[in-house]
């Protein structure tokens, strides 16, 4: 038995709907209404539908806007327009936003009849031409040969298939090899070839080789990493399979590739990030261990001011362990390049301003000085806020941690060109021109006797540099040993559309 025909009318005009539906049932279809484009995308929604008749002028949503999203939900659906402003212009839009006819108002039950009845037989004429498209696929499937599904599915495949004959002539091998090997030629090239010829690299010919030893019967599997040579190296997972016959006799060899160089840096990378996090972690989580153990088991004596002490040093470090967890966070975040950036047009003065006043209090522990050198106006930037925020905070921390007795940091900002600069010196310690270059490195903190006491997550730079590049902006760095330093951010300008 046939599913009933299901049809939603869309009218704000209580009599086009009512009219439709009395017309409409009557023939035996199940009607639904709806009085603008929104209460109708409600019904689409819950329902399944095989015609939609829509109104082109209704309130809340109008009828092109509907029949965008409805075929966004069910390409299928039918799609008539009714319409009081008949002309080849809006019949001309209708189509292009998938409608299948129109009817102009008024129109009596023949034509309405009529409209409908064509767009069903084009649905059932479509539903049924599916249908046999799967029937023939099916078909195609099940008379195709051995042979033919062999090479339909190795020649889509990502990885890598060669099959040697018992000979060592290549049988078959698919375009991902082609890819991999930097082969040039079309698939059957190389066909009948010997392998050792056919392919270039050394390394894994003598893999393939083992794959003919003698005692190779002993293995079901030979699995091993090779690296081809090139202007890009790269690292293959090979796995060896032997092919016998029913009597259990080798006929030859089927070799699967696998291209995992960017999974063996992205683990090398990982590993490594591991490793630097565990070191950075490793430090602070022992000293508050020692001080906690000092403290419960008497060892630091029974002194209530050195005892606090030694818990405000467990405090301190514990902080510093905090301030590393959220580096790391937003580093993670940042190199994953799946930020979501809210970016507006910024004036950076008061971004500026708010950031020193912030660190001022800081400051004033070791006699730190701030000024800030701003025009009057600023251009704008598109950035960012939150980034541009953390970046001053970032830059500004840095300079006064590493920073001296009665030091100064100066902020200045000025357009330069096509770009706003914005620079932070310090008065402090200053980097030496071999740890220049290494002074954005993930964990790279300046060493010497001057910065013994100070804290830091070694990240606060890098995250700098990530911002900055995000922004498609550059950074630089000038320093001099016990002069200072200085940190110059270059920020792309708003861009004015010039008519």
């Amino acid at each position: 038995m046939a599913e009933p025909v299901t049809i939603l009318v869309c009218d704000d005009e209580k009599g086009i709907r009512e009219g439709c539906r009395r017309i409409l049932s009557s023939e035996g279809y199940t009607v639904d209404t709806a009085e603008n484009g929104k209460l109708g995308m409600d019904k689409v929604k819950e329902n399944s539908y095989d015609l939609v008749l829509v109104d082109l002028m209704m309130p809340v949503m109008g009828g092109l806007e509907m029949m965008e999203q409805v075929r966004q939900i069910d390409p299928g659906i039918i799609l008539v327009v009714i319409t009081g402003f008949a002309t080849v212009e809006t019949a001309v839009e209708a189509m292009k936003h998938g409608a299948y006819d129109y009817i102009p108002k008024p129109f009596n039950p023949d034509q309405l009849l009529a409209v409908i009845n064509r767009g069903l037989d084009k649905r059932r004429l479509t539903i049924e031409k599916e249908k046999l498209r799967e029937e023939r696929d099916q078909r195609l499937l099940e008379v195709a040969s051995e042979k033919s599904k062999l090479h339909t599915i190795v020649n889509s495949m990502a990885d890598g298939i060669l099959v040697i004959n018992r000979e060592r002539q290549l049988a078959l091998w698919n375009p991902a090899v082609l890819k991999m090997l930097n082969v040039t030629g079309r698939v059957d090239s190389g066909v009948g070839m010997d392998y050792r010829k056919a392919l270039r690299q050394k390394d894994l010919v003598e893999v393939i080789n083992k794959a003919f030893s003698p005692d190779f019967s002993q293995y079901t599997i030979i699995s091993e990493e090779v690296v081809l040579s090139g202007e890009t190296p790269k690292t293959l997972m090979v796995i060896l399979a032997g092919v016998r016959d029913e009597k259990g006799e080798n006929l030859g060899v089927v070799c699967t590739f696998r291209d995992i160089s960017e999974l063996k840096e992205v683990e090398e990378v990982k590993s490594q990030f591991v490793r630097m996090v565990a070191h950075e972690i490793r430090a602070p989580l022992g000293a508050i261990e020692g001080y906690l153990n000092a403290y419960l088991t008497g060892v630091a004596g029974t002194d209530p001011q050195f005892n606090r002490q030694m818990l405000e040093r467990a405090k301190l470090r514990a902080h510093s362990l905090m301030d590393l967890v959220n580096d790391l966070l937003l580093f993670a975040k940042l190199e994953s390049k799946k930020v979501v950036r809210k970016k507006e047009f910024l004036d950076m003065t008061e971004i500026i301003e708010s950031t020193v006043e912030l660190f001022k209090v800081q400051g004033s522990t070791k006699d730190i000085s701030f000024s800030v050198d701003i025009p009057d106006r600023l251009p704008l930037i598109e950035a960012d806020r939150a980034e541009m925020e953390q970046l001053l905070t970032n830059l500004v921390s840095n300079a006064m941690k590493y920073n001296v007795k009665n030091g100064k940091v100066a902020v200045r900002a000025v357009p330069d060109g096509h770009y706003l600069s914005i620079s932070v010196s310090d008065t402090g310690i200053g980097i030496d021109e071999e740890s220049l270059p290494c002074v954005f490195d993930e964990f790279y903190r300046v060493s010497g006797p001057n910065t013994r006491y100070t804290t830091g997550t070694g990240l606060g730079l890098s995250i700098v540099k990530r911002i900055v590049e995000s922004h498609f902006g550059e950074i630089t760095v000038e320093s001099k040993v016990e002069k200072g330093t200085t940190f110059t951010v270059r920020l792309p300008l708003k861009q004015v559309n010039e008519k």
